[in-house]
């Protein structure tokens, strides 16, 4: 029987604000958020319009352990 070789990828942590894969980042409740959002996240004005999308995602993080 030939050998195969058999590619291994790391795709890293699904990010739950933008579902994008990113190796860095961190993890709270067991979710993960990468270093990107956690940037936006950090330096978001309660005025600016991504403000509620952020809020709305973040929820998730608190309804999977309520």
């Amino acid at each position: 029987m030939p050998k195969t070789k058999i590619m291994k990828m790391r795709l890293g942590k699904q990010c739950v604000i933008c579902e994008g894969r990113k190796e860095e980042g961190i993890l709270i409740a067991k979710s993960f958020i990468c270093t990107t959002c956690e940037n936006e996240i950090v330096h978001l004005d309660e005025q600016d319009q991504l403000y509620n999308e952020y809020i709305k995602q973040m929820r998730t993080l608190s309804s999977q352990y309520v």
